[in-house]
């Protein structure tokens, strides 16, 4: 709020009358030796972030030229440094009126009021300041004041005024935000927002109030319309950053709603990425993800595209033997670039299982261990490769940590816990 109502108007057009010029007063100014010095201290102590030296020397400044820039300078610094009660003190002191700093002055003044809490006084001063200087700037402050005070009329009348001054999207956010929460104009506020929206290539911030509305109304087609047109929108413009923040606010709103219309729409569209990828296995479409898993590893040369394509490849196979030298030749290249331990595991387990390098499988789950040492499904690996190398007890030591955690409701792990126990004499 504080570097808009410390800036400039938007337009310098009044509602009442655009021609309407403001003949200001001069202000006889006066003479001081150390006016230059005292402007390179300040200048200086604002650039050191000095920023009560510099009030004081704007100050300092003022009173001794009677050039208002620097009373305007010392409110502007008071206010940014929250004393508002100086900036009353001294805003009211000096306050001249027809003077061009006059609008700033009093704009600072009634802010610092507002801040005080003195809000009828606050109100009477920006009435005062709107009535001579009807600008965007100044109905905004006066609508935040109402806003504060829960005067929810009062505050739409003056943001509406401040709209139709600087037609901003900022402006519109806090009106709209009014008219839906506060005066329960719902569908007014949607309308309001939808036009804008369309004729302005659909303001992010403004669309996604209008996401709000939808799904505070329960509007879930109007939503998905919306998040549709923002995607095409973007993607035509080539968009990429709000193009990106559209597909998460697809899965914010959709997935856990519809997400076979999610896989509709990004195939539709040509999206093929991680989305798609994770959409897919949501819904168990095994094939799909194999397929554009290997689009993704081809066009990328992604190593873990690669990898999850070999895991896929694996789990999908009816016969695990036909495509166990396939698999592996994945695995390995994989390995060769990624120190992974999901992936060293699963490999691991494929060379232990099939009987095919246990030794290897063996140093492979030992590499992941070494990076998650209480992984239950790593120790389970390193259980089953001791117990097919014949080294019973090792394997049940390792097995038991397993049983003991999880329990015997795998069908697996039952399996390996029962094979395991046979193996050992000890333990028949």
């Amino acid at each position: 709020m504080l570097s808009i109502f410390t800036g400039c108007s938007v337009k310098d057009a009044t509602l009442d009358n655009k021609d309407k010029q403001i003949v200001f007063k001069k202000v006889e100014l006066k003479n001081f030796d150390l006016e230059d010095l005292f402007i390179m201290y300040a200048i200086e102590s604002e650039n050191q972030r000095m920023y009560y030296n510099a009030k004081e020397l704007y100050l300092n400044l003022f009173e001794n030229t009677n050039n208002y820039e620097y009373l305007v300078k010392h409110l502007t610094l008071a206010t940014q440094l929250k004393e508002f009660s100086l900036v009353k003190e001294n805003a009211s002191k000096y306050m001249m009126e027809d003077i061009k700093e006059e609008e700033i002055i009093l704009r600072l003044y009634t802010f610092s009021l507002f801040k005080l809490q003195e809000k009828q006084k606050s109100i009477l001063n920006a009435e005062k300041l709107i009535s001579k200087y009807k600008n965007d700037i100044n109905y905004e402050l006066l609508g935040s004041i109402y806003l504060e005070d829960k005067n929810f009329l009062k505050a739409y009348e003056a943001f509406s005024n401040a709209f139709l001054l600087n037609n901003s999207s900022n402006t519109l956010l806090t009106l709209t935000n009014i008219q839906f929460f506060s005066l329960h104009q719902k569908e007014e506020a949607i309308k309001k927002l939808e036009n804008y929206i369309e004729q302005n290539e659909y303001n992010f911030n403004l669309s996604l109030q209008l996401l709000t509305f939808y799904e505070k109304d329960e509007s879930k087609q109007r939503l998905t319309d919306l998040l549709k047109r923002m995607f095409v929108y973007y993607k035509n413009s080539d968009n990429q950053l709000l193009l990106n923040k559209t597909k998460t606010l697809f899965l914010k709103y959709l997935v856990n709603d519809d997400v076979n219309l999610l896989i509709s729409f990004w195939e539709e569209n040509g999206e093929e990425d991680d989305i798609l990828l994770n959409l897919y296995g949501m819904t168990n479409q095994s094939s799909k993800a194999y397929k554009l898993l290997n689009k993704l590893y081809i066009n990328s040369d992604n190593m873990d595209y690669l990898a999850q394509q070999a895991i896929l490849e694996f789990e999908m196979a009816q016969d695990k033997k036909t495509v166990l030298n396939e698999v592996i030749s994945k695995f390995e290249k994989v390995l060769q670039t990624l120190d992974n331990h999901v992936y060293q595991n699963y490999l691991a387990y494929i060379l232990i299982d099939f009987d095919l390098d246990v030794k290897k499988g063996l140093l492979l789950v030992s590499k992941a261990l070494e990076k998650e040492p209480s992984n239950v499904a790593y120790i389970d690996t390193l259980a089953w490769g001791e117990y097919k190398l014949n080294n019973c007890k090792s394997a049940y030591y390792y097995m038991k940590q397993v049983v003991d955690e999880i329990g015997l409701e795998d069908e697996e792990i039952k399996l390996h816990w029962e094979k395991i126990k046979e193996c050992n004499s000890d333990f028949r």
